[in-house]
């Protein structure tokens, strides 16, 4: 319940409006009464209040300055002017104070009532939305390390990011890693699960391990592990001290401490493959490719439990991993995993944004895919869409939908007899086709939903009409109803029903005898004073102007 204070110099006046307050439980109130401003503050040392109500004119301490005592303590609290004066120059004053409405004594009990009511539902409306700021500060603070990981998968996939955005990026996600300083990595793996097999389990040993790693860097190093697939994870490390050789010395004494600590406490074995030197954050995709490619070639034995380190040199001028090659093919795979943005184009029958979209996700690596050193990558590239596209068909029950030319067959085997660009290009089309269909489909269920809506207002034209009751009648909700509505006939729902209403009227003013209150409530208007006013206002006359016009005229 909100706390309100009465303040009036004449304590008959506060008494009695208390106790008419106190008759309107729906209010939720509870009442304080002052007969003075220096009264009133003395009350709010003990007692806060959330709803001041007082009069301006009071000897000693006025309603206004009373206001910016109480508003200086309690900025939120919404203040009500009462005034026996009526006097512009208060009103604009008190509204430069934050007063929530100002009411004269004159105006009565009622307008009090609604001032009232009108500072409950604004102290709701605040708490309502400070609450929703605090439930999303909370979400985020909760999210922050989901957030945080799949930022980084992204940077070690190979994602570019320039480095204002990098450092912009970590602040917001709360990395703990300096953005300007390259990092050290390692990337691990789980051998053998041990008790921790179960599914549900595999995320608490990861986790543990994080823990026995973090532990053995605190003090040392910049450190942030991350879990890049279902067995493997990553470690980016920042030596607080400085050398290169020390920084090395360092990550592989952790390797050896967490392998062994892992064993010993956890019964599970791990391999890790440690990076030789630091890399630019430019070049950390191909690094940790390189040390992934690394731990799954450089067993030897049973290939289990392996401590391996980065061989020697310039990692940068190694192998193709790291030439502008291998950043073009990593940027290609990113765009792989973001087939899903498709979907919302497809859905809405947007065939040109489809179409864009596709061009800016794959357009600059077709070149990748030519030769034979493309063909291996052309075929995982065209795997993906083929899965994404069969997907898309199987749930959404597309088969025999789209012609004989677009099958789940062709889709399947769509780079026989072609080229790699011709392939590509059939995607493409074949996406556009099919965001053409829904795009008619939608258009088609669009059309039906309008001849329903016109069909039932033409039939029920002397009932409630309301855009609630019309939206119930095609299951949709009544503000997208009425957008889309409007956006397909060029009219607004309710200015159509109105414009019914009206022709209807008309042709019974001219051919019927009927009383105008009885044909206001043919139409669905139950006052003939209102429908006199709504006639006039679309015609230009009243509904008797209008019959004898049309009588004089013949008609």
């Amino acid at each position: 319940m909100n706390r309100m204070m009465i303040v009036d110099d004449e304590p008959i006046a506060a008494d009695y409006l208390a106790a008419q307050l106190k008759e309107l439980p729906q209010l939720k109130l509870t009442y304080t009464v002052a007969y003075s401003g220096v009264e009133a503050l003395e009350k709010l040392e003990t007692d806060p209040i959330d709803i001041l109500l007082t009069d301006i004119r009071m000897p000693g301490m006025n309603g206004m300055e009373l206001a910016d005592h109480v508003l200086a303590r309690w900025p939120r609290c919404r203040v009500i002017f009462l005034t026996g004066y009526d006097d512009f120059a208060y009103a604009q004053t008190a509204i430069r104070k934050g007063g929530v409405d100002y009411v004269l004594k004159t105006e009565g009990d009622e307008s009090i009532v609604r001032a009232i009511e009108k500072a409950a539902d604004a102290i709701a409306s605040e708490l309502n939305h400070d609450h929703i700021l605090r439930s999303a500060r909370q979400q985020i603070r909760l999210a922050l390390p989901i957030m945080r990981r799949d930022y980084m998968v992204e940077l070690l996939h190979g994602e570019a990011a320039s480095a204002e955005a990098r450092r912009s990026r970590f602040a917001e996600l709360e990395v703990p890693l300096d953005p300007q300083l390259p990092p050290l990595a390692a990337v691990g793996r789980v051998d053998e699960w041990g008790s921790f097999a179960q599914g549900a389990d595999k995320p608490l040993l990861l986790y543990a391990l994080d823990n026995i790693a973090a532990e053995y860097f605190a003090g040392k190093a910049r450190f942030l592990p991350l879990q890049i697939d279902r067995a493997r994870f990553v470690w980016l490390l920042q030596p607080l001290a400085e050398g290169g050789e020390q920084a090395q010395r360092l990550l592989e004494g952790g390797a050896e401490f967490v392998q062994s600590a892992a064993k010993r406490l956890l019964k599970v074995t791990l391999s890790l493959s440690v990076g030789g030197s630091p890399a630019a954050w430019e070049e950390l995709a191909p690094r940790v490719e390189a040390l992934k490619l690394q731990l799954s070639s450089g067993g030897i034995g049973r290939g289990k439990e392996m401590l391996l380190i980065e061989p020697p040199g310039d990692p940068a001028a190694a192998p193709p991993q790291s030439s502008k090659r291998f950043f073009a093919e990593n940027d290609l795979r990113a765009n792989m995993r973001k087939l899903d943005l498709f979907e919302a184009h497809l859905d809405n029958g947007e065939a040109e944004a489809f179409a864009g979209l596709f061009d800016d996700l794959f357009a600059a690596g077709a070149g990748l895919l030519q030769g034979s050193g493309g063909k291996l990558l052309a075929m995982e590239l065209f795997a993906h869409l083929s899965a994404f596209f069969l997907a898309y068909w199987n749930k959404r029950k597309l088969l025999d939908k789209l012609g004989p030319l677009l099958t789940p067959e062709a889709l399947a085997d769509w780079q026989a007899g072609d080229d790699a660009a011709g392939a590509l290009g059939r995607f493409r089309e074949f996406g556009m086709a099919l965001a053409a269909y829904n795009g008619r489909r939608q258009n088609e269920r669009t059309n039906d939903i309008i001849g329903r809506i016109h069909q039932y207002v033409q039939q029920y034209l002397h009932e409630e009409l309301s855009l609630t009751r019309l939206s119930e009648l095609v299951h949709l909700s009544p503000p997208y109803l009425s957008r889309v509505y409007k956006q397909m006939t060029g009219q607004g729902l309710l200015e159509y029903i109105t414009q019914t209403r009206i022709n209807k009227a008309r042709l019974l003013l001219k051919t019927t005898d009927r009383k105008i209150q009885d044909i206001a409530a043919m139409i669905g208007l139950d006052s003939a004073p209102y429908f006199t006013r709504l006639f006039k206002k679309e015609t230009g006359y009243t509904p008797q102007e209008y019959r004898e016009s049309a009588l004089a005229a013949g008609e």
